[in-house]
């Protein structure tokens, strides 16, 4: 089996600081992951668990350690990650497929609708100077800028998307700069959605009005999965051809970037 090292710090010190001194080490800008482990009972004698990061794939990950060396020690491990195939989000795939989106559970090997047909043939750029991180969806008319504003004070700036001729709010704005994640935004008791800007982390990525898009609602006919909103469904049995066909948008996307 591979093996690593692993060896832990605890900071004592300012956070900022730390990320001053190994800054000229790093070949990018500092990260926060979300991470969530759940360990299993294993009788061999080392450790199962199930990890879970946000905005990637899921790994079991079975590893064997020699903990009874001292914390300040660094530890050799023996492991073996096995990923797991399910993802809940599009985000999580790290690509946008309309068939895929038009499946409650992203299995679906034929087009059920027209809209999945003409989202494959329509041609979609992202425009280059968009700088925006986040997609702020489940606005109510009545909602303005500056309630955005008070809303996400941390914001660098919000764009609400209006109607061009009637200037109407379209219920959607993107936001720039960075906010709690973790937080429920309301305004005036209603939920807002907070999702990440599809145009900018996903390949293939076709917008509403070329038949593509995230979310909906069931009397439309034309549901999207794969969002936050609605998100894909465990499916019941993945039989061969679903999961080459995974497999080659994987490719297709690792091929684009």
């Amino acid at each position: 089996m591979p093996r690593n090292i692993e060896i832990k710090a605890r900071i004592d010190s300012n956070l900022n600081d730390l990320i001053e001194r190994v800054r000229p080490f790093a070949d990018g800008p500092p990260r926060q992951l979300t991470q969530s482990d759940t360990f299993f009972n294993c009788p061999t004698g080392g450790r199962l668990k199930l990890r879970v990061e946000q905005n990637s794939p899921a790994q079991l990950i079975y590893y064997e350690r020699n903990d009874t060396a001292s914390l300040s020690t660094p530890k050799l491990s023996t492991y073996s990650i096995a990923p797991i195939m399910y993802r809940k989000t599009c985000f999580q795939w790290g690509f946008y497929d309309p068939q895929m989106a038009g499946s409650i559970d992203g299995t679906d090997l034929i087009p059920h609708d027209r809209a999945i047909i003409r989202a494959y043939k329509s041609k979609y750029k992202p425009p280059n100077n968009f700088s925006s991180t986040l997609f702020i969806g489940h606005i109510p008319p009545s909602c303005t800028e500056d309630d955005l504003k008070q809303i996400f004070p941390t914001a660098t700036h919000i764009d609400l998307i209006r109607d061009i001729v009637t200037r109407e709010s379209k219920g959607y704005a993107f936001l720039t700069g960075q906010i709690d994640r973790k937080k429920e935004y309301k305004f005036n008791g209603h939920l807002l959605l907070i999702e990440d800007v599809a145009s900018k982390k996903l390949s293939g990525w076709k917008p509403r009005r070329c038949g593509g898009g995230l979310g909906g609602k069931k009397e439309s006919g034309q549901l999207r999965f794969g969002g936050s909103q609605r998100s894909f469904k465990q499916p019941y049995y993945l039989n061969e051809n679903i999961k080459q066909r995974w497999k080659y948008l994987e490719k297709q996307c690792d091929k684009k970037q």
